[in-house]
This record gives C-alpha cells, structure tokens and sequence, in this order.
C-alpha cells in the first residue's frame, strides 16, 4: 500500500472526493437520458449536460469562496445541500416536469464551480511534505479516472433497470456518503482574515498567480493546448468509426471505454514518474504520449486503433498529474482555490471550445487530416516547454502590492526592529539615570499614551 493511504486523513479525503465525483458523473448521464426519454429530444438531452457545465463559468467565484472559508465545513455543506437538491427529482413524473432536472443540473453545476477548488485546497492542508505533492496529485487523479470509467455505467444501468427515481434516491445516498467522508477528517484550518482588497482583485487573484509564475503558466499554456486537441477526439472517433473502421456508431462505447482504460494507467503511470520526471517533463511527456499514440489511429486495423487509444488516452492525464502538482507546490495554501480554479477555468474552457470545432472540421475535411492537425498540436505543447524554467516548489512568501501583480492575501509586513547601539565602555551611563529606551519600550510607551 502506498504510504499515503496509510494516513487516515488522506484516505477520509481521497473518499470522499471520489463519491462525490462519482455521484456528480453518474447523474449527469442519467438526467441526461432521462430528458430524452421524457421529451423525445436530443437537445433535451444536451441541454441537460449545458446546464451542468455552463456554471463552470464560475469557477472564480467559487475559487473565492474556498479561500475565504474553512475548507472541510464547505465540503461537507456543499454535499449536503446538494443532496438535498435532489429530492424535487421525485417530483418527475412526465413531460411538463422536465424543467426539474434542468433545475437539478444547473444545482450540480453551480456545486461543482465551488467543490473543485474547495477540494485542492483542502488537499493542500492536509500535506505537510511537499515530496507527497506529486504522489498525492497521481493518486486522486488516478481515483478520479477510475471514477470516470465506471460512472456511465452506472449512471445508464441504474437509469435503465430502476428509473430515474432511483438514480436520486442512490445518488443522494453517494452524496451524504461524503460529506460523512469530509466530516470525519481532522485537519487543522486557521480561520481566513479579509484581505482588505477590493472584490474584483480578490475573484482576479488566481490569475494574476498564474501570469506571475513563469513557470506555472507555461505548464497551463502547454496543458491547455493538450486538452484542446484530446476535445477534438471526441467528434472524430464518429467518423473514424465509420469511414476508418466500418463499424456501427454503436461500437463507439467501445472505443471510448479503451481510451478509459488509458487514462487510467496514465494517471498511474504519471504519480509513479513526477518523483523523477518534475511536473515540466512530467507534462512534457504526457503531451508527447497522446500525439504518439494519435498517429496510430491513422492505421486501418482495429488492434492498432485500440493500443493507440489507450496510448493517447495515456497522455493527458500523466500531464494533469504534473500540472496538479506545480499547483500545488507553487501556491500559498490561502490563495489555493482560487489558484485552482484559474487552472480548472483555463484547461475546461477551450476543452467547451474543441468540441464545437472539432465537429465542424470533421464535417469539412477528412478525419485524418483532423487526426494529423491533434498530433501537431500535442507534439507543439511539449515542444513549447523545452528550456522552460521550472515552476516553483516554494510558495512565493508575498505578493506583490501593485496595480498589475496584487498582493491576494493581508499578511503583515514584517517589522524589523533597529539595533540598539550598543554601550560604549568609554561612555559610561551615570549612577542613577534611567536606561535607554529600546524599541519595544517606546512602543510600550506610544501605546499607553493612545490608551
């Protein structure tokens, strides 16, 4: 067993990220086909999963508000409140009612704004070591990789076998589950102070940390490009299906289980090499990995198709392992959630924007020019962060207080006392005077005449 999960904290931790990750993926397919089902309509159904992503938009916000308050408490009210939110699903009864779950989703999705940060954040105080950073990022990715795997089915299994009335009673079950997980874990939180700043330089304070880290924001540039060409995948494995492998769209499961399967070694295989590696070529390489294992869907063959799905399905999830941990060693523990909810903003909105035009370029040209196009783009990303400098492995002690880099938290200024003047020997202070006075009792005195 990996050192890690012998810490009942990160185990309590690792839990509970992983039921509430598995309950927000499990329902989002199951809302979905239950729209269809209830209207006739695939946009139904589309609109389901717009409205669990579109709140992602928010990401800021709720970056802003793990940072502004105790990490545990929010998890485990966040769950709840969400588990509540599933009770009107039981009100679903037919078409008239569908408007529930569009409510039911947005819910989730304004959750999973606030949840995402609150849990790196939370991660962050529980690590006291930072040589368990990148352990810690492989194992919670590689949890959530295995989540991803098996939510769909059973999401889609619960719905087809019991309805859609028992994919909430369960997924409320999954969601009390952990906030129990978060609720049981000690760890200690100092309060948060106000930082004093003004609203729009608290919500801002995650990018500025980024564009300040040279470092940090090459690996998010590099990441970012990554998850755009991996979005691509998704409209091209239709027409791969049918024109490179002359299948049925329904064989289409079958190819995106393998590259499932894929990221979930990945993730592993990334928590294993960042000890050696370092995040940059951690990154490096995942990137390098996807657009290798890209060039094999090129081939006619099936079993070449599958071992460069898993391959590429490989990559990405390697590079999220450095990534998550050059987040987590370079940022101040109260600007965490902010820090990663920038991050999460930066990778998930051109992944929205990659879906879109992956469909229209696999409507105007051949799916292998558009496969080319992926390998391209993965090989620049890892070619982007050579000589890059190393993201920092020492959270910066201070921001800065100026207009373009903000200081993101209220600290102290340190006070540096004077030296005193030592007493010479050939001034010797007469018989009877009083002592100078030293710093701290001129303070003393200032501080008894403003009383």
């Amino acid at each position: 067993m990996h050192p890690l999960l012998a810490r009942p904290e990160f185990r309590r931790y690792l839990v509970g990220q992983t039921l509430s990750v598995l309950g927000d993926s499990a329902l989002s397919i199951a809302l979905g086909i239950w729209a269809k089902v209830l209207t006739g309509s695939n946009s139904a159904a589309g609109l389901v999963l717009f409205c669990f992503s579109a709140p992602l938009l928010l990401l800021p916000l709720g970056g802003l508000l793990a940072d502004r308050v105790r990490r545990r408490p929010l998890l485990v009210g966040v769950n709840l409140a969400v588990a509540v939110s599933l009770l009107p699903l039981l009100l679903v009864d037919g078409r008239d009612t569908v408007w529930i779950i569009y409510c039911t989703a947005t819910v989730c999705g304004l959750a999973g704004a606030v949840l995402a940060p609150a849990q790196s954040a939370l991660l962050r105080s529980i690590l006291t070591e930072r040589q368990d950073f990148g352990a810690a990022a492989g194992l919670t990715q590689s949890a959530r990789a295995g989540t991803t795997l098996v939510a769909p089915l059973v999401g889609s299994g619960l719905y087809g076998w019991f309805g859609g009335h028992a994919v909430a009673v369960a997924d409320l079950v999954v969601l009390l589950l952990a906030a129990l997980s978060f609720l049981t874990l000690r760890v200690e939180e100092v309060k948060p102070e106000p930082s004093g700043l003004r609203w729009r330089r608290e919500v801002l304070a995650g990018f500025v940390h980024l564009r300040a880290s040279v470092g940090l924001r090459s690996l998010v540039a590099a990441t970012a490009v990554s998850g755009f060409v991996l979005s691509l995948l998704q409209p091209v494995l239709f027409a791969l299906t049918q024109h490179g492998l002359h299948r049925s769209p329904q064989f289409l499961g079958v190819l995106e289980t393998t590259e499932a399967v894929g990221a979930l070694g990945g993730s592993v295989v990334g928590g294993l090499l960042i000890g050696r590696l370092g995040p940059r070529r951690t990154v490096m390489a995942g990137s390098a990995v996807f657009g290798l294992g890209t060039v094999l869907l090129l081939a006619p063959s099936l079993y070449v198709v599958e071992a460069g799905l898993v391959i590429a399905g490989a990559g990405i999830p390697a590079a999220m392992v450095g990534l998550a941990t050059a987040a987590q060693a370079s940022t101040p523990p109260q600007l965490m959630g902010r820090a990663q909810a920038a991050v999460n903003l930066s990778l998930t909105a051109p992944q929205a924007l990659a879906v879109g035009v992956g469909s229209g370029l696999v409507a105007a040209l051949d799916f292998r020019v558009v496969l080319g196009v992926m390998v391209v783009g993965a090989l620049l990303a890892a070619a982007h962060l050579i000589g890059k400098p190393e993201a920092p492995t020492e959270p910066p002690g201070e921001e800065s207080e100026s207009e373009d880099e903000p200081r993101t938290e209220s600290q102290p200024e340190p006070r540096t006392e004077p030296r005193t003047r030592p007493e010479s020997a050939s001034e010797p202070r007469p018989e009877g005077a009083p002592a100078p006075e030293g710093p701290a009792e001129r303070q003393d005195a200032k501080d008894l005449q403003a009383g």
